[in-house]
């Protein structure tokens, strides 16, 4: 259940690149994210497929899938050579962009309130927010872990009540490669790909 609120989370939020990153404050720079998600989903002169493409081309642009990548590996990620972890970073963003767009379905109106903007060191920064779900008077507390690379704030990581994407993909992935080594994981990963994407 926290996953599947996790994953609805993160699409929901897209929080953390913009072109003016360096004029704007990472808070900001969630909010106006969000807006523009919430107005896609919402958007009844696009159909389907249309919303889906805007969705993922607006993922691709606001994480950083190589910092995502490296911290869910670990230590595996030193043991991978430069093709194992380009196949990973490939996989993994197919993976959780398909993710992504099976949970958008279940978006009811849920309400976005940002309560606090925190600089944890220099070039990171947190966005804590809750999702209110008014029907039920549900609130769920939502954390966006940033990065800024390059003067431009990318996320690498979502908490949802303490849960962290990272720590719940390393968990996985890092069981399989521990038993069938950094080539077994990727067949793994390839198996993933091809069932979730059937699923859309």
């Amino acid at each position: 259940m926290k996953l599947n609120i996790l994953f609805i989370s993160l699409l929901l939020c897209l929080t953390s690149v913009s072109s003016q990153a360096n004029e704007e404050s990472p808070g900001k720079i969630v909010k106006k994210t969000v807006e523009q998600v919430l107005y896609i989903l919402n958007d009844k002169n696009l159909n389907e497929d249309q919303r889906k493409d805007i969705v993922f081309q607006l993922v691709k642009e606001r994480i950083n899938f190589k910092e995502m990548s490296r911290r869910i590996l670990a230590t595996n990620w030193k043991i991978a050579d430069d093709e194992q972890k380009k196949q990973f970073m490939s996989m993994f963003e197919q993976i959780l962009l398909n993710t992504y767009w099976q949970r958008i379905k279940q978006y009811t109106g849920e309400r976005v309130e940002y309560v606090t903007e925190s600089s944890d060191t220099e070039g990171y920064a947190t966005v804590d927010t809750i999702i209110v779900k008014d029907k039920t008077d549900i609130q769920i507390p939502i954390s966006y872990r940033m990065k800024r690379f390059v003067n431009i704030w990318f996320a690498y990581d979502f908490t949802v009540e303490n849960l962290s994407l990272v720590q719940s993909y390393r968990n996985e992935y890092r069981a399989i490669a521990k038993n069938n080594g950094v080539d077994g994981l990727l067949e793994q990963m390839k198996r993933d790909v091809v069932r979730i994407s059937a699923r859309n």
